[in-house]
């Protein structure tokens, strides 16, 4: 069936999951579907014909049978809400949610293929082909990052790439699968989190190894409460997805970038009424 993400009416998506349910197994029925939910059988058909939304006892065993995790049970939770807003200009910006929402997503690698991040040189090759498609020399394409990389190890990250489907072999250089590539907000993948450790190493590297005008290197130290702290992420997002708009519209990419993002604790929250630290 369709990704959850091509939905805009949650109401469809349990249908559709549903049949997929019966496809599997003849013998599967909306009542199956309802003892699963813990919801009489009526309610449960009132769910699907729209006569009746999903109470807020209901809805976390209703997304634990849909399977749904992470982004996928925020997404649910987003179209349910969009679905029981009367309200036209939250409707609206609600709307415009989902929209971002499925754009953000549109592009995420499957978990089986996060082995694209085991090394930092793998995204910056699939970046570099779209600037030299027609170079496939592996030691010619080494010789083009920062830092360089042996052609032998170049060798190995295009069959990574291609076998992947991330690139693709043509006549003469590679060509890439997509525009951009990303892992949304799921960092559970022990390669990712290596990733994101070797991008902060070049990133300090950089420091060094480039003049000031070839780099945008800055650093900021705040004092938030967790609401704060959820807007600042927030914005963190949008800068994000105003970053790839940018590079969509790229027509004469000349250099491959870096961009990171770290919002992390320089501190531990005092007990109340006590500023001695929490003790673990």
């Amino acid at each position: 069936m369709n990704s959850l993400y091509a939905y805009t009416d949650y109401r469809e998506y349990i249908r559709d999951f549903l049949l997929e349910k019966k496809k599997k197994n003849s013998g599967y029925s909306s009542r199956c579907a309802a003892e699963k939910c813990g919801v009489p059988s009526g309610t449960f058909t009132r769910i699907l014909n729209g006569t009746r939304g999903i109470g807020g006892s209901v809805l976390p065993k209703i997304i634990e049978w849909l399977g749904l995790r992470h982004r996928e049970e925020a997404y649910f939770r987003l179209l349910l809400k969009f679905q029981q807003c009367s309200d036209s200009v939250e409707k609206e910006n609600l709307y415009n949610e989902l929209m971002a929402f499925r754009k953000q997503m549109r592009h995420c690698i499957p978990d089986d293929k996060f082995h694209f991040f085991e090394q930092w040189y793998y995204v910056a090759l699939f970046e570099l082909i779209k600037i030299v498609p027609d170079v496939s020399d592996p030691g010619q394409l080494g010789s083009f990052l920062e830092p360089t990389v042996s052609g032998a190890k170049v060798e190995v990250a295009l069959e990574v790439l291609e076998k992947a489907g991330f690139l693709r072999k043509k006549d003469q250089g590679y060509m890439a699968t997509g525009t951009f590539l990303s892992t949304g907000d799921r960092w559970e993948s022990a390669a990712i989190q290596s990733f994101q450790k070797m991008m902060a190493t070049l990133g300090a590297d950089a420091l060094v190894r480039f003049p000031k005008k070839e780099r945008d290197i800055s650093t900021l130290s705040v004092s938030l409460g967790e609401e704060n702290f959820n807007r600042v992420t927030e914005i963190i997002r949008e800068a994000r997805e105003k970053i790839r708009q940018i590079e969509n519209s790229e027509t004469l990419p000349e250099k491959v970038y870096q961009v990171n993002f770290q919002v992390f604790p320089l501190s531990r929250k005092p007990l109340r009424g006590n500023h001695e630290p929490d003790q673990e």
